[in-house]
């Protein structure tokens, strides 16, 4: 093989990897789109009136596009609820509970107010499909484990009585106020977070200690 030759097969290969990574790009960004669209989609219309074409316009794709990737709507909104709930994130570290809490809360509260996690949480609160009903029910646990995680956290600080049940105090704090995003689509104001955090610590502090007096 001569040099040009040489160069000219080097030159072959090095396009194809490149092709390959772009065509992964465009891959990846098909998929957000249309993830994105489909909340979006949930929060306008809700499940049971959400159609594949509308998400597709929406994503500025191909209808048969979503439907080679996503052969149901339930399949759709599955991977639309898991994917915004995969990635790991760190606990908030604001030096005390009351702080990690209300940090928590706050973002939830958030990322609620944007048209794409209404969707998301629409969806959560008005599952009738058995898939989503699955999915829902595995980001829930999720959810519960992470927040469990942050109150057993304090407890090992000493901010809490060890008596404390963890798993319950996360369930309380957050149970307000998800009822108010979820249930009732209302605004949830940083006082009525903050009310909701004092109230649960104050009942934990108590309990705490007549457990532990048990």
């Amino acid at each position: 093989m001569n040099a040009k030759t040489t160069a000219v097969a080097k030159a072959q290969a090095g396009d194809r990897r490149t092709n390959g990574i772009q065509r992964q790009g465009r891959a990846a960004k098909v998929v957000a789109s249309v993830l994105r669209a489909t909340g979006e989609e949930l929060n306008r219309v809700g499940y049971a009136n959400l159609r594949v074409d509308e998400v597709a316009e929406r994503a500025g794709v191909n209808k048969t596009t979503i439907y080679r990737r996503w052969p149901t709507k339930a399949v759709l909104v599955s991977d639309t609820l898991d994917s915004h709930f995969q990635t790991e994130r760190p606990m908030p570290e604001t030096g005390s509970l009351r702080g990690d809490i209300l940090a928590y809360l706050s973002n939830m509260v958030t990322l609620a107010q944007t048209s794409m996690w209404r969707g998301i949480f629409t969806a959560l609160s008005g599952r009738t499909d058995p898939e989503v009903e699955a999915v829902a029910r595995k980001l829930y646990l999720r959810e519960r484990a992470f927040r469990t995680r942050l109150v057993q956290r304090a407890i090992e600080r000493g901010e809490l009585p060890r008596a404390v049940d963890a798993e319950l105090i996360g369930d309380m704090f957050s149970a307000p106020i998800l009822r108010r995003l979820l249930t009732f689509g209302e605004n949830v104001e940083r006082d009525y977070i903050e009310a909701v955090i004092d109230v649960t610590l104050a009942g934990a502090a108590v309990a705490g200690v007549r457990n532990h007096t048990a």
